[in-house]
């Protein structure tokens, strides 16, 4: 096995902050997924109708509560538009998602280690000069079906679903959708909006997560 280019120094601590995000709440989550999708691989996105700048918090402490309960999980940075799980692990962002599916590079290569048993994490690599780009690649089907034989969970972290279409994209890769919202800042009508998106296009909602204050 190729090591890994970007390969950095697994860091040790990670600002988890539970005043903001209850880690608690977040493991009650992930079992009622678990309980939902009944299945032994998930692949999931987690997205807001809006930007929510909490939203790498919440998919980081999913992904590792998956991991605590022995689950080998990806944790895969699709947000092109604004990479962010890079920085919150202290990785760089030479390689990543983009290597893999524009220049066909072996997963290997392009993921991050983490300090938590059975969490990698693949952040975006260098952002194309437009990122629907590599979501239209024939590659992508392909990608996905190599992750779903390697991984029990694979999660993506993605754009605000009504900013861009990314979002809309990568959902179709997914066995489910989980919102998050917050008070005072997501509209009604942007939520039921992403609702009626999603079921058009036979997208379940595996959960809500609703941040207050």
């Amino acid at each position: 096995m190729r090591k890994s280019r970007s390969k950095t120094k697994m860091v040790r601590k990670l600002s988890l902050r539970d005043d903001l995000v209850s880690t608690e709440q977040i493991r009650m989550i992930c079992s009622n997924i678990e309980n939902v999708t009944k299945k032994e691989k998930t692949f999931m996105m987690i997205t807001t109708p809006n930007h929510e700048e909490q939203k790498p918090l919440v998919s980081i402490k999913m992904a590792i509560s998956f991991a605590e309960q022995g689950k080998n999980v990806l944790l895969v940075d699709a947000n092109f538009r604004k990479p962010s799980l890079h920085d919150c692990f202290h990785f760089n962002n030479l390689t990543g998602l983009t290597h893999v599916i524009m220049k066909e590079e072996k997963l290997e290569s392009c993921i991050q280690e983490t300090f938590i048993h059975g969490l990698h994490l693949l952040p975006t690599g260098p952002i194309p000069t437009n990122p629907l780009d590599a979501w239209v690649s024939n590659r992508v089907s392909t990608i996905m079906n190599e992750w779903r034989q390697r991984y029990d969970i694979v999660i993506f972290e993605s754009p605000p679903f009504l900013d861009v279409a990314d979002a809309q994209i990568v959902s179709q890769y997914c066995d489910g959708v989980v919102l998050m919202m917050r008070e005072n800042s997501t509209k009604k009508e942007e939520a039921l909006l992403t609702k009626n998106y999603l079921e058009r296009a036979n997208q379940k909602i595996l959960g809500v997560i609703y941040l207050t204050g």
